[in-house]
């Protein structure tokens, strides 16, 4: 038995049967080789796959870290504007934004000094309606740029319709933010304003500086955009240092 071997025959229309001899030793080599050779590409799928996926996994984890370290650097540039516009405020106006309770503090602990110079706004701070960020994820903002150029100021900016294919229209309103805090509307020509996007739009609008006002004499530019319906979709707080070009 030891000696006995496998018969394979080869057998094709119109030709000799070819007959061949394979003993058990290496027909078992043969199986034993073929199996492993499955082993290692099943192994080599198998980490393949792994490292996709944690390659995956590490790109999501990076865009969520750039992510919160953005929203961290806007959440401290909104608290240094905010300084500022507090800064320029007499302190009996700062106490009445405070209550009386920090009023009676303030004047146990040290005398209100005088302000150097005669507050510009009346009435208190409205900080959340000056620095308050809201995006319902519908459309989004990029590329916000303001030009001064004698007494007129030109904004655009980039809108992308986040929820294409469907369509979304709409009007971008623009506002001015004043170094004391007040908030200036601005008369833009609504058409310019005015979008209706699949995709992809460059907004571009000119309009006169109200009044008697100057581009030394802006903080910040706000930017409300609003559905067809009137529905708030988009507002942020710009300052006009970094838009300004």
């Amino acid at each position: 038995m030891s000696d006995s071997k496998f018969s394979v025959l080869l057998m094709r229309d119109n030709t000799d049967v070819r007959r061949f001899s394979v003993s058990p030793t290496w027909l078992k080599l043969s199986a034993a080789a073929l199996g492993a050779l499955v082993l290692f590409a099943a192994g080599g799928i198998y980490l393949g796959l792994s490292s996709w996926w944690g390659s995956r996994v590490l790109q999501s984890e990076k865009k969520a870290l750039e992510q919160r370290l953005v929203e961290a650097e806007l959440k401290l540039e909104r608290l240094g504007n905010m300084e500022k516009i507090l800064r320029s405020y007499d302190p009996k106006e700062l106490q009445s934004i405070m209550g009386p309770g920090s009023a009676e503090t303030d004047s146990v602990r040290q005398p209100v000094a005088p302000p150097a110079a005669p507050p510009a706004a009346s009435g208190p701070l409205d900080l959340p309606r000056l620095f308050s960020r809201m995006s319902s994820k519908q459309i989004a903002v990029a590329n916000l740029q303001a030009e001064a150029q004698g007494g007129q100021i030109t904004v655009s900016f980039d809108l992308t319709n986040i929820q294409r294919p469907a369509q979304l229209s709409g009007q971008a309103d623009v506002q001015f933010i004043r170094n004391d805090g007040v908030m200036i509307p601005v008369q833009a020509n609504k058409s310019d304003l005015s979008f209706q996007i699949q995709r992809f739009k460059r907004i571009k609008t000119t309009f006169s500086l109200p009044g008697p006002l100057t581009a030394k004499d802006v903080f910040a530019l706000r930017l409300e955009i609003k559905s067809e319906e009137g529905r708030l979709v988009f507002t942020e707080t710009y300052p006009l240092s970094r838009i300004l070009g």
